[in-house]
């Protein structure tokens, strides 16, 4: 098949605009989530170049690896208006009702659909480079139908590869002779400069995560002692260098910052018990149900109840 190249929008939870729906989790330098309702998600396929964003700036670019997909329930939110269709509904910070529609209705609470959906996730972590030197103007001009509102969007293949620094032929299918070569020159060094980077970025920004090492160098959650695979987790996301005081951050184990990124366990802010979803406790999380989270130093009660409300407000 063809190679093309895809622009990923990577949106946070607590940077939606429009609510239409509830978001995606990403860690943006290894995977993509999206479903069956985004445009493209049909086209998109493994070998095909890929160029992550979010809504300031190009973070960086890759080869899809892998392509998986599974059932999924889809929240939706909606208009509680009969027969009203608006696609954009935004919250308000300081007019009452909370809620207002495209179509101009107030309310106090959205409607809430459940969709049965198709998820896919997109893996390229292995191959992932950061473009500091590519804007959103250039990835726009290089988008031929580019559309504000679309999340995947095709670019010119001949551009991504240039900035790849790779061509179509490196991906093509394997001659006999390559697949009976079993003496490859392995490129360690460079392969152990792409699992390093990967490494500290999903550590997090090392001053923050430094901090929480003096504070106690174990899993908030676990209590794991194995520093080199605790991460720095931001309980609020990060938007700035605010958020990375040490009241909201913990230390995490790297399989619990995963889970803690996709939500699928919250901390309870007045007892600092663990919450985990349904997912998680049936494939090995139980034991850690109900237990306190390990900690020496305070934590933002108004990150802790945000998240907490959050995931709450998504269970009813």
């Amino acid at each position: 098949m063809v190679q093309q190249a895809w622009s990923f929008k990577a949106i946070e939870k607590d940077d939606l605009r429009y609510w239409g729906n509830d978001g995606y989790h990403d860690d943006s330098s290894v995977f993509y989530r999206y479903n069956n309702s985004v445009p493209n998600y049909k086209n998109v396929k493994k070998g095909d170049i890929v160029i992550i964003r979010d809504r300031e700036k190009v973070l960086g670019i890759s080869i899809v690896e892998k392509l998986e997909s599974r059932s999924a329930t889809k929240t939706i939110f909606k208009c509680p208006y009969e027969g009203c269709n608006a696609k954009k509904i935004r919250p308000r910070e300081t007019i009452k009702p909370k809620w207002r529609c495209d179509n101009g209705h107030e309310f106090a609470e959205q409607k809430i659909v459940l969709e049965a959906a198709t998820e896919f996730i997109a893996n390229y972590g292995s191959s992932f480079q950061t473009l500091d030197n590519v804007s959103l103007l250039q990835l726009k001009s290089e988008s031929p139908r580019y559309n504000i509102q679309l999340s995947i969007q095709e670019v010119n293949i001949q551009w991504a590869q240039e900035l790849l620094g790779t061509q179509t032929s490196t991906i093509s299918p394997l001659t006999a002779g390559e697949a009976d070569n079993d003496t490859p020159n392995l490129l360690e060094d460079d392969q152990r400069k792409i699992v390093d980077r990967q490494i500290k970025q999903r550590r997090g920004q090392k001053t923050f995560r430094d901090k929480l090492l003096k504070s106690n160098p174990v899993c908030a959650v676990t209590g794991c002692e194995l520093v080199d695979i605790l991460e720095a987790a931001h309980i609020d996301a990060y938007r700035n260098d605010s958020h990375n005081d040490i009241s909201n951050g913990l230390l995490l184990r790297t399989d619990i910052h995963t889970l803690f990124d996709l939500e699928l366990f919250a901390i309870n802010p007045m007892t600092h018990q663990l919450h985990f979803s349904d997912a998680a406790l049936s494939n090995g999380y139980k034991e850690l149900e109900n237990k306190k989270i390990f900690i020496k130093h305070l934590l933002s009660k108004q990150a802790l109840n945000k998240r907490w409300n959050r995931i709450k407000n998504r269970e009813q």
